[in-house]
């Protein structure tokens, strides 16, 4: 089905997508790093025409709506079968832009939460003294390393299936990775491996440097985290407390506050800007948290 979606994409927006290629060219290293498995010139085609698809579905809805389920004023009538299936497709369309660069910061992400554990786990199996290659196979069986295992399939396909050495499947990762970490320890195995090195010695090395980094990212969240427990408190907390009390003491009086009476802006304080606020919060904690 995907694969038909693509063909598809491609047959209605090859001779487009040709013409203005070189505009999402900055896509291209971000849908690599990704590790999309889909060319460049195949994903603007199926941003193209996924966003087509949001524009005429949006229309057509929008149009059944005001056409027959409610009756509006002629000018939202003709706004709103304008602006919203052009609405609907910008959107569609920033979203479908942004993925690669979404999906890729959030395999660096996963990269560098589990990169401490796993080269401790490597360094672990190297002092067995086998070859580099089995190394990486054996972290093919840990899921729990997230994208390191990922990669370590691929590390492995290079090898089995196109018959590239150790050295220059590493080097062809290291080339795809989106963590500079990674892509350091990798080339440092290179280098290790071609020069004859003690690959145990410079495993554990750089084991040790992991895991004090993260040590150090886990503390600095914390402290960060303590912060925005403050701002938390004195915001959400004690503010809205402050202001309802004032409100309730307002209400005897009587009187308007923007055109809205005193029990009208405490149940929109209460019901409204307290569940936002709120939500918003904690969607900011979720983008902020580092994974520690």
């Amino acid at each position: 089905m995907l694969s038909l979606y693509k063909k598809l994409s491609l047959v209605l927006f090859g001779d487009l997508i040709e013409k203005y290629i070189d505009s999402f060219k900055p896509l291209e290293p971000h849908i690599r790093n990704a590790n999309m498995k889909v060319l460049l010139k195949t994903w603007v085609g199926m941003l193209f025409f996924t966003t087509l698809l949001s524009l005429v579905v949006s229309f057509i809805s929008i149009f059944v709506f005001l056409t027959f389920l409610i009756e509006v004023e002629f000018y939202i009538y003709i706004f709103s079968v304008i602006f919203f299936p052009v609405f609907v497709a910008s959107i569609v369309f920033i979203i479908l832009y942004l993925y690669p660069v979404q999906r890729e910061n959030a395999r660096k992400k996963s990269i560098e939460n589990n990169l401490p554990f796993a080269i401790t786990h490597m360094a672990a199996i190297a002092s067995s003294g086998i070859p580099t290659e089995f190394i990486f196979e054996l972290l093919t069986g840990f899921e729990e390393y997230g994208e390191i295992t990922e990669d370590s399939k691929l590390i492995m396909r290079n090898i089995k299936t196109f018959g590239m050495s150790s050295v220059d499947a590493l080097k062809d990762i290291a080339e795809r990775t989106p963590s500079q970490n990674f892509r350091d320890i990798l080339l440092g195995i290179v280098s290790t491996t071609e020069s004859g090195g003690n690959m145990v010695e410079y495993l554990r090395q750089m084991a040790d440097k992991a895991l004090f980094d993260y040590r150090i990212k886990r503390e600095k969240y914390l402290k960060t985290l303590s912060t925005y427990a403050d701002i938390y408190t004195a915001l959400l907390v004690a503010a809205p407390l402050m202001m309802l009390s004032l409100l309730a003491t307002m209400s005897i009086i009587g009187g308007t506050v923007m055109g809205l009476t005193i029990n009208e802006l405490m149940l929109l304080i209460t019901w409204v800007m307290l569940p936002v606020l709120n939500t918003g919060f904690i969607i900011f904690i979720h983008i902020t948290y580092p994974g520690v």
